[in-house]
């Protein structure tokens, strides 16, 4: 009995022995989580597609402070300021942040474009249109955009047109009456047959190929118009071939003209395949007959018509087709 009570003693104070020899080791540290510029942007994209848009300028932001140079953060918290909070200028200013970090990034030219025009800087936004196109020659919504602002800058105002027609008007003789009616086809508008883009809407919305036909057919009533004015001139120098100004004038038409064709190079991006579709590649001066400029117009009108669901355009189409019926009959005033 002795005996077995020593061996069980062994048996539980021998192991006891060995934990007391084993050295002692120190507690596990706490494991720190690491942040990363690409967990943050990872987690503002989540945030973003979830509509939670402060939450996400707050990912971005701690993205960006980790990493200055992450382009996707840069680029997120742009379009977070331009889509969702109206905060153009620092829209503007992610973008430009995005393309220094990454000089090849044709999207952050392409929204940075939008940004431009929502913020009025036309000639801004063209010149990001043209970088985006460069790096991306397929990006038609660049083109489409692009094709905007060209058709938009071509626009002039009623009160410059009526100021100078009437003070034309004043006068009899005969060369400054051809001058005038020349600067009245130049300046008379028809803006409601162009379709006018949402910038917050266009940067990402699909193209709606029966407007790039709508604004391209609106650049050929215009063009048509350019035609009428040069012709008016033409006389006017007739007349009287010291004439100056009408020589002037002539040239610098020419010159404006050569933005329309800018346009339709755009919008036949857009409409691609459309070979039905040609236009001359000589000087915008001698190019196409005013009869022919309507005909393109109203194909591209009545374009309109069969491919768009839109009753709102539809309906800008037929407008324009009766305005270019009336005019061709000279139902419109034209002198």
């Amino acid at each position: 009995m002795r005996n077995r009570f020593i061996v069980v003693l062994l048996v539980c104070v021998i192991p006891l022995l060995l934990v007391a020899c084993l050295p002692s080791v120190p507690p596990a540290e706490p494991v720190v989580e690491v942040e990363t510029a690409m967990e943050h942007t990872a987690q503002g994209d989540k945030y973003y597609n979830q509509g939670n848009y402060d939450e996400a300028i707050d990912e971005y932001t701690r993205a960006i402070e980790l990493d200055p140079d992450k382009v996707l953060a840069y680029w997120g918290r742009g379009t977070v300021y331009f889509l969702h909070n109206d905060r153009y200028d620092e829209a503007i200013a992610d973008y430009s942040k995005a393309i220094e970090s990454d000089p090849q990034y044709a999207s952050a030219y392409y929204y940075r474009g939008w940004a431009e025009v929502a913020n009025g800087a036309y000639d801004r936004a063209i010149s990001d249109f043209s970088k985006a196109i460069e790096l991306d020659a397929d990006l038609v919504k660049a083109h489409n955009g692009r094709a905007w602002l060209y058709l938009h800058k071509a626009q002039w105002k009623l009160e410059s047109y009526m100021y100078l027609f009437q003070r034309f008007e004043k006068d009899v003789s005969l060369p400054l009456a051809y001058l005038g009616r020349g600067w009245f086809y130049l300046k008379r508008e028809q803006w409601e047959f162009a379709v006018i883009p949402d910038p917050l809407r266009a940067v990402e919305q699909d193209i709606d190929v029966a407007e790039a036909y709508c604004n391209r057919g609106f650049g050929h009533v215009k063009k048509a118009q350019w035609r009428v004015a040069i012709a008016d001139y033409d006389e006017a120098i007739a007349q009287d071939p010291a004439l100056e100004m009408g020589i002037f004038d002539r040239d610098w038409i020419c010159g404006k003209m050569a933005q329309w064709d800018l346009v339709f190079a755009d919008y036949g991006k857009v409409i691609q395949p459309d070979s039905s579709y040609t236009l001359s590649s000589n000087n915008p001066c001698n190019t196409l007959t005013e009869q022919e400029e309507w005909d393109l117009a109203i194909a591209d009108y009545n374009k309109v018509i069969e491919l768009s669901r839109e009753p709102a355009l539809v309906q800008k189409a037929k407008d324009a087709l009766e305005f270019i019926a009336e005019w061709r009959e000279g139902t419109i005033m034209q002198d």
